[in-house]
């Protein structure tokens, strides 16, 4: 905003990171399917630790949007990546667990980062949480290249089966399939929701930059301790019901958010609506894997991961468009309305009959 960029512009210099992952996320995961998943893991976590002081060199607004792409293509060697080698060394009872875990792990950093950067800004300038970043970058990067192996089997059973006879969805589940990709979609709606114009809304009441980091602090710290808990939770069965509340709370929070004034109310709205997402998340992500083909697990994740990649393209996108137009409380109703279709498509999932 500060280099002239519109509303409009900063959805799509936000988006374009998400957009570069619908069309890589997909061929990432078949790739690690057939190579394994470390290597490239390490590539992407390598365009992690070059990518951020790029940043501090950008003169114009519109040269930030190729710095966003090369870091959306590094995060497509990432995500799905990580997710699939952490199912693959997972027994099915305990996958929501793992899942809640994970996404805890992920909500723990957007929790502890926007704080972090914001109090980085306020106390040594601009440069500061950029350069902190490119240091998470180097230290994840040694993580994976020091730490993690690979599962037993070297060459995933995918490179010995032909593709075309392993279905991708069991015989039954595809809409189930789909609706868990809806909701982890929404999750990435309400994240570029988060990174659009809670600043802004945040600005309407005279919030500094540090306290607009506790905001994101309350969103994702909350998200991330109720990921660990209906993680165990899902494990335990009616991960279908936690889909489904958790995506009705996030309407819910959405309307309350419009009537939410002064710090301590916006923090208890963004509280509610991290409590929400993180209900329905690990559910999601462990029915996902319970429905789908083991020997394509690289390639589904890839499309779960680009629903959600999608969800924060729309999101900014949505958001600036719809702020330009109505302002910030008609950008309010646009989510409330999109929370609202795919809550009332997480109502059809079905559950596999087997014992958790």
């Amino acid at each position: 905003m500060d280099l002239g960029a519109s509303y409009t512009l900063l959805g799509i210099v936000i988006s374009v990171y998400g957009a570069v992952q619908l069309v890589t996320q997909v061929p990432a995961g078949r790739l690690s399917d057939r190579v394994g998943r470390k290597n490239l893991m390490i590539i992407g976590l390598l365009s992690f630790t070059l990518m951020p002081p790029l940043y501090l060199y950008a003169a114009d607004p519109y040269v930030l949007i190729p710095i966003r792409a090369v870091g959306g293509a590094g995060a497509s060697l990432v995500w799905p990546l990580a997710m699939a080698l952490i199912v693959d060394r997972v027994s099915p009872a305990r996958r929501g667990s793992a899942m809640g875990w994970y996404n805890a792990s992920f909500y723990s950093a957007m929790a502890v980062g926007p704080a972090a950067g914001g109090l980085l800004y306020d106390l040594f300038g601009l440069s500061a949480p950029f350069l902190f970043w490119t240091a998470l970058g180097l230290a994840s990067l040694l993580i994976v290249i020091w730490r993690v192996r690979e599962p037993e089997r070297a060459l995933f059973a995918v490179s010995i089966t032909p593709r075309q006879e392993v279905p991708l969805i069991e015989s039954g589940f595809r809409f189930t399939f789909l609706a868990c990709c809806g909701a982890v979609m929404l999750a990435g709606i309400i994240g570029g929701f988060n990174i659009t114009l809670l600043p802004e809304l945040a600005g309407e009441v005279g919030l500094t930059t540090t306290q607009v980091g506790l905001l994101y602090l309350a969103y994702a710290g909350t998200n991330a301790l109720t990921n660990i808990h209906f993680g165990n939770a899902a494990d335990q069965g009616r991960r279908k019901s936690m889909i489904v509340l958790g995506s009705a709370g996030c309407v819910v929070s959405f309307i309350f958010l419009g009537s939410a004034f002064g710090m301590i109310g916006l923090m208890a709205v963004l509280a509610a609506l991290g409590f929400a997402s993180g209900m329905a998340a690990p559910a999601a992500a462990a029915l996902v894997a319970d429905v789908t083909s083991s020997e394509r697990r690289g390639e589904i994740f890839g499309i779960f991961n680009t629903a959600r990649m999608f969800g924060v393209v729309i999101g900014p996108l949505m958001a600036g468009a719809a702020a330009d137009a109505e302002g910030l409380r008609g950008a309010l109703l646009v989510f409330v309305a999109i929370s609202a279709i795919i809550t009332a498509a997480t109502l059809l999932v079905q559950e596999p009959k087997f014992a958790y």
